[in-house]
């Protein structure tokens, strides 16, 4: 059976009619739609109706066709898509998905019906969460992303016969202008905060650009202090519910090895002697987990711990406000301002490719290549 197109109501819009057959009872089944899949728009004209039925007869004839099942979309992301990214992502990944959809897309969007779902539905969602939970652009983009490929994988898995996000774009992110110290200051906060307990961490944070997960899941095992070697092969990061957890880094060249010049190499001894001291005062109280970074009885800071603190003391000296994060860009800024190659500092901080490297820092590289003409300027002209 080819399918046919009919108009219900004179002037009206045309409804696509086509028939299956249960190979299980071998009964015909006919099946109707009124409006285009692809943009959820009624089919206004014979034609466009045709046009539609063209593709699905082609299916039913291959055997390739599988009507839309009845499936909300609490339970195509609950029964479906999140069991699916379990084996896919690593397991702190998985808690974010996880916390995202349970806190911004289900409690809006969870009882429809993932074949009724529309563009204008989705806008309206995106202002509810703007006003409701005052949610960031960058979140939006997150909690849009998780959506749309949901309903993605529900069509390559057959539970839908349409994408009815396929359209749908994930809302624009305002950039956020970065904001760094210049050497100068860093120092300032560096011979002000020496001999303090968390010297050490800011020191390789300015010093190294390590991330603020690496530095709280850095164990003495990856340190070689009489090579003078460091290796980031853990991190220590905060999941959606605010749980504390110990992950690996989110690319392969996140997995890398820092040299630690003779100055970090003594900070990180002096700091080692003060820990191996405070481990002789609490004896068996002491639970030593190998930790770089932990309070008097061994255990592991939490990661926001060092923002907090960093914060702090930031306020304490007058120094201009920064986030914790931004002391890497600091790191990164002033390395590539001294002409340090990119791809060196792309490598140092672990970026997968230096494209990223220059795209983070395009605002440090003009006044690079100014200053880089300059120095030839005066080694070809005198």
């Amino acid at each position: 059976m080819r399918g046919f197109a009919r108009q219900r109501t004179e002037g009206g819009s045309w409804t696509a009619y086509w028939e299956t057959k249960d190979p299980a009872t071998g009964k015909r089944r006919q099946h109707t739609l009124a409006r285009d899949p692809s943009t959820g728009a009624p089919f206004r004209t014979k034609g466009a109706a045709e046009r539609y039925l063209n593709g699905v007869v082609g299916k039913v004839a291959e055997g390739r066709w599988q009507p839309d099942q009845a499936l909300t979309v609490r339970q195509l992301i609950g029964d479906h898509w999140l069991p699916a990214q379990r084996e896919r992502v690593r397991p702190t990944t998985w808690e974010q998905y996880h916390g995202a959809v349970e806190s911004w897309v289900l409690p809006y969007l969870g009882a429809v019906k993932v074949n009724a779902l529309t563009p204008k539905m989705v806008n309206d969602w995106h202002a509810q969460l703007r006003s409701e939970r005052d949610l960031s652009a960058r979140s939006l983009q997150m909690a849009t992303g998780f959506l749309k490929a949901a309903t993605k994988y529900a069509v390559e898995t057959g539970l839908v016969g349409r994408d009815p996000l396929v359209g749908v774009r994930r809302p624009r992110s305002q950039s956020r202008t970065m904001t760094v110290w210049a050497p100068e200051q860093a120092r300032t906060f560096l011979v002000a905060t020496r001999g303090e307990r968390l010297f050490p961490v800011w020191a390789l944070l300015l010093g190294r650009g390590l991330r603020r997960g690496e530095v709280a899941g850095l164990r003495w095992r990856a340190i070689d202090l009489e090579s003078g070697r460091l290796t980031v092969t853990t991190t220590r990061v905060l999941t959606d519910s605010g749980k504390a957890v110990e992950s690996i880094p989110k690319t392969a060249a996140g997995v890398r090895s820092i040299d630690l010049d003779p100055s970090l190499v003594a900070i990180l001894r002096a700091h080692w002697a003060r820990q191996a001291a405070e481990k002789l005062a609490a004896g068996e109280a002491y639970e030593d987990g190998g930790w770089v970074f932990c309070d008097e009885l061994g255990h592991p800071y939490y990661p926001g711990y060092f923002s907090d603190a960093w914060e702090r003391r930031i306020d304490a000296l007058g120094l201009p406000s920064i986030r914790l994060h931004d002391a890497r860009h600091s790191c990164a800024t002033a390395l590539l301002a001294d002409g340090t190659p990119v791809k060196v500092v792309s490598e140092l901080l672990g970026h997968a490719d230096p494209t990223i490297t220059l795209s983070v820092y395009a605002h440090v590289l003009p006044g690079m290549a100014k200053a880089a003409g300059e120095r030839l300027s005066v080694q070809l002209f005198g």
